[in-house]
């Protein structure tokens, strides 16, 4: 199991974690999900947004009364950004 962890300044402190065990990535710190595909997930957490990539991406589960989401699929690359931004519809509609 390969863990990452970022202590992230914003309002509060808080600390990310990002479990990779398995083919299966747990991300602790998630308050909601903005949207998903099985090339993206988009999620909030708290006033941050993270933007996850890849390949057969599946939500596996999400709990958002504990802030944990586990995902399966071949991750390409995770963003951390402040604010969610979101792609317009039609954008989206013809990628």
């Amino acid at each position: 199991m390969t863990q990452l962890t970022a202590n992230v300044n914003t309002k509060i402190l808080k600390t990310v974690n990002i479990d990779f065990d398995n083919g299966k990535t747990t991300i602790c710190g998630i308050t909601s999900m903005v949207e998903s595909d099985d090339k993206q997930i988009v999620a909030n957490m708290g006033d941050r947004s993270i933007v996850i990539t890849g390949e057969k991406l599946q939500i596996v589960s999400l709990d958002t009364a504990h802030n944990e989401c586990s995902v399966t699929g071949a991750v390409e690359s995770i963003k951390y950004s402040k604010g969610t931004k979101k792609q317009p519809l039609l954008k989206r509609i013809f990628k």
